[in-house]
Formats: C-alpha cells, structure tokens, sequence
C-alpha cells in the first residue's frame, strides 16, 4: 500500500475515532451488563426488579455526564472538541474527563505503527480491527474484571479472515483451539488443587484470539511475557497480596509486542 501524507492524516483520525468509540464502549458495556445480570438475577429467584435501565444503550448517542445534553457531531471529534473547548462542555461549562483522550491516545500511538508494516489495505483495515478489540477488552478487564465476549469474538473472527486463502489459516485455527485450552487448562488446576478460580474464562478467550493473530507458535512466549508483567506489577501495587488483578491486559500487551 503506498503511504501519503493524506493516507496517514486520515489513518490516524481513523484511530483516534475508534479510540473514542472504544472509551465510550468501556463505560457503556459494564453499565448496561451489569443491569442485564442483576435483572436475569431477579427473575430468576422470582423477585421484583425496578432499577432504573442505563440512559443510553452501548450504541446510543453521546451525552454530557453532568446536563445530559446530546452531543453534536462538533462536540465529539475526538482529541480536537477537547482542545477547543478547553476540557469543558459546551452547554454546562463543567469539565470533560480526560479519560477519553487518553484511550483515543492510546489507540493512536498502538495502531499507527502499522503503517510502516508492508501490509495490503484489507490486511492494514483487518489488523487495525484486531488492535482496537484487543485494547477495548483490555481496558474494560482493568476496570471492571471483565472481558467481552464482543471483543474477543471480534478479534478471532478479523484474525481468521487475514489468513483466509493463506498457508496460515491452518496455524491459525490451532493457535485458536490451544489458545483456549491452555487457559482452561490451567483453570481447571488451579480449581481442583486451590478450589477457588484462579483465571477465568475470559483470558481463555483472549489468549485464544492472540493465538488466531499471532500463531500458535507464540502463545508460549505471549503467556510467559504476560505472566513476567503481571508479576511486576503485582509486586509494585498490590504489596499487601490477596488480591486478583486483571490478566487481560498482560496478555494485550504482550501479544501486540510480539506482533510487533
């Protein structure tokens, strides 16, 4: 693919906007789960529900937090509405939180490196997909514990079709099947030796997508790489011990640097 000055100013508003999108899919997806959950929950044991739904559905419209006034489409470009209105809404004058131009950050400076990778449009369009799944399930893990059956299914389904009428199609379905069952595997031991859970299944699913993009080869060195991170960082946050931390975003991290 021949990269211009154009092609690269409108890849990077490309990723900036999937960014935006993803930061609102990080605060909608929990919100409206955990309503479906408590209300599944409820009908269950035969109890009356009456919580209010989430305002917006995942895909609704942008409102401000604070007035919950609907969003134009001059209120929501993203990192370029916040610089112009300074932070602020523009209707209640109250502060944007800057959590949503730091994940459109985060998207732009993960997937703009692909550009400099000798791919085709449809492989460029393909692994931007993947990148932008992975990091989405990664940032709601790290918050919520949670990983979506959204993303992981996304990415496994974008990492098939690059390799559809390729000689990897076949690696990559097994690094699907041994993805998972490594996960599961190790779930499995840790529940009969420990009886408590010890990873869900939610890391099956994700190592399970690494392992459609990168090969069932790699998915050793990605677990092992995560595993080193998640141990740093248990060692410099969690110093008191006895809490679970989110393996998701280890294993994102290592597997887009081993793809890279």
């Amino acid at each position: 693919m021949t990269l211009t000055l154009l092609s690269a100013a409108l890849y990077a508003f490309s990723l900036l906007c999937l960014g935006s999108f993803a930061a609102l899919f990080s605060i909608r997806w929990p919100a409206v789960n955990l309503y479906l959950a408590e209300k599944e929950a409820h009908e269950l044991l035969s109890l009356n529900f009456i919580k209010t739904p989430p305002k917006n559905s995942v895909f609704g419209r942008s409102y401000c937090p604070h007035c919950h006034h609907t969003l134009g489409w001059k209120d929501t470009i993203p990192l370029f509405s916040y610089c112009y209105l300074k932070g602020q809404c523009r209707y209640c004058a109250k502060a944007i939180s800057a959590y949503y131009w730091r994940i459109e950050i985060l998207f732009l400076i993960t997937g703009l490196p692909l550009l400099w990778l000798p791919l085709s449009l449809y492989e460029l369009i393909l692994n931007t997909v993947i990148i932008s799944a992975l990091l989405s399930a990664a940032i709601i893990d790290y918050q919520h514990r949670l990983i979506p059956n959204e993303c992981s299914g996304l990415a496994i389904a974008a990492a098939l079709a690059l390799n559809i009428g390729t000689p990897n199609l076949d690696a990559s379905i097994l690094g699907v099947l041994l993805g998972y069952a490594i996960v599961a595997l190790l779930r499995e031991c840790y529940l009969y030796y420990r009886n408590r859970e010890g990873i869900g299944l939610g890391d099956a699913k994700l190592l399970a997508a690494l392992g459609a993009w990168t090969y069932m080869e790699s998915l050793f060195s990605i677990l092992l790489y995560a595993s080193l991170l998640a141990i740093v960082y248990t060692a410099l946050y969690y110093k008191t011990g006895g809490q679970n931390i989110p393996f998701g975003p280890f294993l994102v991290i290592s597997g887009i640097a081993h793809f890279y």
